[in-house]
């Protein structure tokens, strides 16, 4: 067993955990840092590696699987809620799609927060720092070329992963005056960009392994209870130890850090006595600091996931077909492009402007011509849908890249065992709504109404008692189908939010030597798929700490 003393005690062995333990050790090897995973180690099982097992981890034993309350505006539905229960955290569990967000959107970050390191510029040493860029070389100044995570398009990561789908859905895309864009991952996403992933050679990326393992120990199974802290002199509490479930505690001589994620971070932070004071008080809780913003403003990249018919599947479009017969096929998520949009100005002012008469987005930018407020993906399988994976449907996903509902979620008991509440409140603003049925009567007009896309697609296969949706569909048709079947991407973040829970270098507001570094931080909705970013924050985090600030 580890020693009970550590210099940085890191709770969390995920994404973020291990990026900053690696970069700790890299900068000062006389460290001694000790990480606390509360899932178990799954290097051994053979579904944290490939493609095949990725489909199979949303709801395993690796997956905390939470539980929403009703959500009153999809039909009262209970959401699953994907958090890594396991060594490596979401690295485990996500997809790999690579794609930052806009440098708008980091920008309005440091607007936020008034800390122009948060900015797309001050940021961008951070993301690079991250990556192992394919294409490093034609834009230096925005990719990175020497970091832990190797980073790849499909058509470069093998030359036969070749989809017969590619082309014709860029043809689809121009017909309705979308250009390809060749540097979607450098500060701009609009466009048909190439999807990004950091599968290597078909196989999974764990951050354990990209940064490795021997920047720390690690225990496993060690669940964390709470935070005790101390009375230092300056008259604060400062963070002294953490206490597990089964009542080991352990010791930290310089800091402690949470990087447990946008569900568990907040409860550690409440079962702590930081939070809202009338709550803690009410479950017998010790306030330690009445901060009334742990736990609020959650948000979640929301999306609406559609299955359609292929009208020749006999020419091995889709997955499942005797044609996919070569391994390259499988090296990643089967999909080439990665359509990014902003919402007509027309359309979303007066939905804009419904939401700010009512307090619920005030956000100004999303009205900047340039913000993307929707990805749409094709991809070329239709696994998890209620349709066979024969190689006769592929699937879409449209997803709210800059989502304005907010959420929260509180602790319902002192017991560290209790799942939170979890109000995630999706689909609740008219921007969302606006946002987000344009973006689906987009994929219906790419896949139905281009001489492209209807020469390969024959129509939407609806799910079970809906009828399908078509380029004639209404808003309300469209609406009403987000509203029974909207799912989020597993995208969780906010609810320890920069500029309110922790201030522009991670650090806890009210007391000393606790910092929070994972998705929970981030303030406002940033573009892509959320890995990129999280990398480079862990790499900003690291830097900080090793800087003495």
């Amino acid at each position: 067993m580890p020693d009970s003393e550590a210099d940085y005690i890191i709770v969390g062995g995920g994404l973020t955990g291990f990026a900053i333990a690696a970069r700790l050790h890299q900068g000062n090897p006389s460290l001694h840092i000790l990480v606390l995973e509360a899932g178990t180690d799954a290097t051994e099982n053979p579904q944290t590696r490939d493609l095949a097992g990725a489909f199979a981890l949303a709801g395993s034993e690796l997956d905390y699987n939470y539980k929403t309350t009703p959500q009153p505006n999809t039909n009262d539905r209970t959401h699953n809620i994907t958090a890594g229960k396991v060594l490596g955290g979401g690295s485990i569990l996500n997809y790999g799609v690579w794609a930052r967000g806009d440098a708008l959107d980091y920008d309005q970050w440091a607007s936020i927060v008034g800390d122009e390191r948060w900015s797309y510029k001050g940021f961008l040493p951070y993301l690079r720092k991250a990556e192992r860029h394919f294409n490093a070389t034609q834009n230096p100044e925005h990719r990175g070329s020497d970091g832990p995570i190797r980073v790849t398009s499909v058509a470069e990561s093998d030359p036969k992963r070749k989809y017969g789908l590619r082309e014709p859905l860029r043809a689809a895309w121009e017909e309705l005056g979308l250009r390809r864009n060749p540097d979607g991952d450098c500060g701009s996403l609009a466009g048909v960009c190439e999807l990004l992933e950091n599968w290597n050679d078909g196989q999974r990326q764990p951050s354990y392994a990209a940064y490795g393992l021997k920047a720390s120990n690690v225990i496993t199974g060690a669940q964390v209870h709470k935070v005790v802290f101390a009375r230092c002199y300056e008259g604060y509490y400062a963070a002294s130890s953490v206490v597990l479930t089964d009542g080991q505690q352990y010791k930290a001589r310089r800091e402690i850090i949470l990087s447990a994620g946008t569900i568990r971070t907040p409860q550690i932070l409440m079962l702590s006595g930081i939070g809202p004071g009338k709550l803690l008080s009410k479950q017998n809780i010790p306030v330690l600091v009445d901060n009334h913003e742990v736990g609020k403003n959650y948000f979640n990249h929301f999306a609406l996931f559609q299955v359609w018919k292929l009208r020749n599947p006999e020419k091995g479009l889709s997955m499942g077909s005797p044609k996919w017969d070569d391994q390259a096929f499988y090296k990643g998520l089967p999909c080439d492009w990665a359509v990014n949009e902003g919402t007509p100005r027309n359309l979303l002012q007066p939905a804009f402007n419904a939401d700010a008469k009512s307090g619920k987005v005030t956000d100004q930018s999303l009205l900047h011509p340039n913000r993307c407020l929707t990805e749409t993906l094709v991809m070329y399988s239709p696994v998890g849908a209620p349709v066979p994976t024969d190689g006769t449907f592929v699937a879409t996903s449209v997803m709210l890249l800059l989502p304005t509902s907010r959420g929260s979620l509180y602790i319902l008991s002192a017991s560290p065992l209790d799942a939170p509440a979890i109000d995630t409140n999706f689909y609740d603003t008219e921007t969302d709504r606006t946002a987000l049925i344009h973006g689906v009567r987009r994929v219906l007009k790419a896949l139905l109404g281009t001489s492209a896309g209807k020469s390969y697609i024959k129509s939407e296969e609806a799910p079970p008692g809906m009828p399908a949706l078509t380029v004639e569909s209404s808003d309300t048709d469209i609406d009403t189908r987000i509203r029974m079947t909207g799912l989020s991407h597993a995208h969780s973040a906010g609810t320890a939010a920069m500029g309110k829970v922790v201030d522009s270098q991670f650090r806890v507001k009210g007391v000393k030597g606790l910092r929070v570094v994972d998705a929970s931080i981030i303030p406002t909705a940033i573009g892509g798929h959320p890995q990129a970013t999280l990398y480079g924050v862990a790499e900003q985090a690291a830097d900080f700490l090793l800087q003495g600030k």
